[in-house]
Parts: structure tokens; C-alpha cells; sequence
């Protein structure tokens, strides 16, 4: 864990009860910028956005970069989660206990830790890779709000302070998920993205 502080416990909503059963759970990184001295290093924390049923998403929660995908794996449960299907942007081993089924799912390359090779073309059907690749497009929208929104932001004091934005960012960003127009809702790549206001409110 990364300092002593996580965004859960800045943020009640950060740990409030997530449903039964998610289509796919996307998973990121972010960095924030925070003054250690004279210095200012960045802290990494991992968030993941859920897709329960079509269309309609949620933000899974956020923690600390360092913590092992195992223990992230037991807060979603702990939180009511049973299963999840799809599992992209995190290892697989660490998943195995606790979410023995979810396939391990990348949409685009990269490492080995953060895009785990993509399962076989036979595993998903076009309408299971076109719902993978929206989720995935979703996702990467609401990190580049979220990444310029921290941009704009000066050096937090320290983690406690860059775990209060981070989990107020996310909630904000959460709200505007269930909010009409659904501008952070991704298309896959063959149908055009609705709307070009994504960028205005992860602040």
C-alpha cells in the first residue's frame, strides 16, 4: 500500500455495496502529484469502472497502485460483487481465488502486468467483443477527463489530501455516467462516439 492512506477512507461512497454481477470490470491507472519536501513525486492509484448490464456503467472504487490485485479482488467481494465475467488491464493470477471464472481480457497491447494477452478469437462472439471494446472505450474516455482534471490540478500537499480528489473526481465522473447525455459512454470503434462535452467536467 502506498503511504497510509486510501481513497475508501477519505470517501464513504468509495465503499458504499456494488451489485451481484458485472459484464466486465476495466481497469486503470492514474497518477497524482504530490509534494514529498522540495520534491514532488507521483503516487499511482488504480481505479476500475464496471459494466453491469448494457449501456449502464459504475465506478468500482480505487486504490492504492501498489496494492496486490488480490486484496482489490477481496474488497469487491467483501463490497457484494460474486462475479464478474470479464476482468481487463490487471494480471490474472491474483484473480484466481476469488473470481475463478472471469476471463482475462485485453483490447489493446501493451505489458504483460497491464494488458494480459487476449483470449483465443473463438472465446467471444461479435456482440461480446463489440460490449469489451465499449467498455474499454468508456473507460479510456473517463481516464483522459480524469488525467487532465489532475493536470490542471497544482501538487496535492500530501496522499490524504490526493486521495480526497481522486475519490470526489470519481463520484463526480460516476454521477455524469448515470446522467443523460452519456458522454463518457464509449462506442466501438466502428460507430461513432456521441457528443464531444466529455472533456468539460472531471473537475
Amino acid at each position: 500500500m502506498i503511504g497510509n492512506y486510501t481513497a475508501s477512507q477519505t470517501s464513504q461512497w468509495m465503499r458504499r455495496p456494488l451489485c451481484r454481477r458485472y459484464v466486465c470490470a476495466e481497469f486503470k491507472t492514474l497518477h497524482l502529484p504530490v509534494r514529498d519536501g522540495d520534491t514532488v513525486r507521483r503516487v499511482g492509484w488504480r481505479w476500475a469502472l464496471g459494466l453491469f448490464k448494457q449501456g449502464q456503467y459504475e465506478v468500482l472504487g480505487v486504490w492504492p497502485a501498489q496494492l496486490a490485485p488480490g486484496l482489490v479482488a477481496e474488497d469487491l467481494h467483501d463490497r457484494g460483487i460474486e462475479q464478474i465475467k470479464v476482468i481487463a488491464g490487471t494480471g490474472q493470477a491474483e484473480w484466481v481465488s476469488t473470481y475463478p471464472d472471469a476471463v482475462i481480457w485485453s483490447s489493446a497491447g501493451g505489458t504483460a502486468s497491464e494488458n494480459p494477452p487476449a483470449p483465443a478469437p473463438g472465446a467471444f462472439g461479435p456482440r461480446r467483443r463489440a460490449t469489451l471494446h465499449s467498455a474499454a472505450a468508456t473507460a479510456e474516455r473517463l481516464q483522459a477527463c480524469m488525467t487532465r482534471a489532475i493536470q490542471r490540478h497544482p501538487p496535492f500537499e500530501d496522499e490524504a489530501a490526493a486521495a480526497a480528489f481522486l475519490a470526489q473526481a470519481l463520484e463526480r465522473a460516476d454521477r455524469r455516467l448515470h446522467s443523460p447525455p452519456k458522454a463518457l459512454i464509449g462506442r466501438p470503434p466502428s460507430v461513432p462516439a456521441a457528443g464531444s462535452a466529455v472533456a468539460a467536467s472531471a473537475a
